[in-house]
């Protein structure tokens, strides 16, 4: 008997409708605070409580599936054997029958409820199928009866990173059950092996890590040097970390072999647009999006002016204590991240930030150090200790910076909101003012000291 096989998807984080996020980067100088707010929010607006009586549950659950039989020819009442049921779930998965997969590997798991292979066949046949919810339960079955099962771990991985709606912590396990199976696959099984490697990338590169990504793709094309979703992922790599030669030579590359690879399409296009060759970036975007609509849709169009007239009305409405905060600090409208903003940090910050905060936070003073702006610790003061230096996120910063020999001054402070990567994430004017006072909100919070991670538990990610 043999499982069906799952390929990791190619579906990647952009700046996109209806793809993943990418979350904000360290920073590399220490006396500038500086904080930039993902491509897209994680969380959705928590749920109102009231202490009203439960109201009656109003979804409907879907109608009864007419009965399908694996083997149409064999009687209801006469069961095939599992090991027949799961060979044929497999052969049927790859005819691209996924309906009948599913058939075939629900007759299994209830012949044999502890079949690992049963449950991982009736997962990623659910995968495939678009019953997320259900393939979530499967794999988790799967997984408590085979904890180090690498197939099953491959699939839960693929489930996290590049099916479920995106999020930190959903990115966070896929990257450990991808993990996990790394450690658990065998060396021979060379597609495997990059495949998870490739998970583990993608899932990296969704947490803002792109330089252990980068790794980990290298390490799939090592093991698979044909590895396509590999070369293409690994372009994506290279656009977050700035690289925007190597990274155009890559996406290049997947175009010649798959010219209407629309992901390669679409980042050659913010490539071009970052370089200000704006016919080459239309045609290409637009190429995007009459390759998939679904995931590149054509952005909001607003003028500059018009941009900064709607970022100013939203500060207008921000709650009182926000604006006596914003007191003195200027809120700027720009079309896209300056490349100096970008490469202060190490690693870079995503191009495809929706807004920065350059400065210190409103608490420094002049015995404190701000940490480094990023994943870790992104605009917290930290005491400096006795001996004159304290190690922040990686970098020293010294006691002179310490004691306000500082590259800036406490004065200047801008938030700057970014209008083409806002308007690429929004449909309408409506949600273009969400997100505005969203990634304003964001970035208020560096200036009153919170790191990404205050700024994720509270929504504002």
């Amino acid at each position: 008997m043999r499982r069906a096989a799952l390929l990791a998807c190619l579906v990647v984080a952009t700046a996109g409708g209806g793809c993943k996020l990418r979350t904000a980067h360290e920073t590399t100088a220490p006396a500038v605070a500086s904080g930039a707010v993902a491509s897209q929010s994680l969380a959705p607006a928590a749920a109102a409580r009231t202490c009203a009586a439960p109201a009656m549950e109003t979804t409907s659950e879907p109608p009864p599936r007419p009965l399908r039989r694996c083997f149409a020819d064999r009687p209801a009442w006469l069961d095939a054997p599992v090991a027949a049921l799961l060979d044929r779930a497999a052969e049927l998965f790859d005819d691209a029958d996924y309906a009948g997969a599913l058939a075939c590997a629900e007759e299994a798991t209830r012949q044999a409820p502890r079949s690992v292979e049963a449950h991982h066949n009736r997962a990623i046949s659910l995968m495939r199928l678009d019953r997320l919810d259900e393939a979530r339960d499967s794999i988790a079955l799967a997984l408590a009866l085979a904890p180090d099962d690498p197939e099953t771990l491959e699939a839960a991985a693929d489930l996290n990173i590049n099916q479920l709606p995106p999020s930190v912590d959903r990115s966070s396990l896929g990257l450990e059950y991808a993990r996990r199976g790394s450690r658990h696959v065998s060396r021979r099984d060379r597609e495997r092996v990059a495949r998870l490697a490739l998970l583990e990338g993608q899932a990296l590169i969704d947490l803002g890590r792109a330089v252990e990504a980068l790794r980990r793709i290298d390490g799939a094309l090592k093991a698979s040097p044909q590895f396509a979703a590999a070369v293409y992922e690994r372009g994506v790599a290279l656009f977050e970390l700035c690289r925007f030669e190597d990274a155009r030579k890559t996406f290049e590359k997947v175009l010649a072999s798959t010219p209407d690879h629309a992901h390669a399409l679409y980042h050659l296009g913010l490539i071009e647009e970052r370089l200000g060759q704006d016919p080459a970036a239309a045609r290409h975007l637009a190429a995007a999006s009459a390759a998939d609509l679904k995931s590149f849709p054509i952005p909001l169009d607003l003028a500059q002016p018009d941009f900064a007239a709607h970022v100013q009305r939203a500060v207008a409405e921000l709650p009182d204590d926000v604006r006596r905060d914003l007191g003195g600090i200027k809120v700027e409208a720009a079309d896209l991240p300056d490349i100096t903003d970008l490469v202060a940090e190490k690693p870079p910050l995503s191009p495809t930030i929706l807004g920065l905060f350059r400065g210190l936070p409103l608490d420094y003073t002049d015995r404190m150090v701000p940490t480094p702006a990023g994943r870790a610790g992104k605009g917290r003061a930290q005491p400096v200790p006795a001996g004159g230096s304290a190690e922040t996120g990686g970098h020293t910063v010294t006691a002179a910076m310490a004691t306000g020999d500082l590259q800036c001054d406490a004065g200047d402070r801008t938030i700057v909101l970014y209008r083409r990567n806002l308007l690429r994430t929004v449909h309408d004017v409506g949600e273009l003012d969400q997100a505005i006072t969203r990634t304003l909100l964001h970035e208020v919070g560096h200036l009153r000291g919170e790191d990404d991670g205050s700024l994720r538990d509270r929504g504002l990610e």
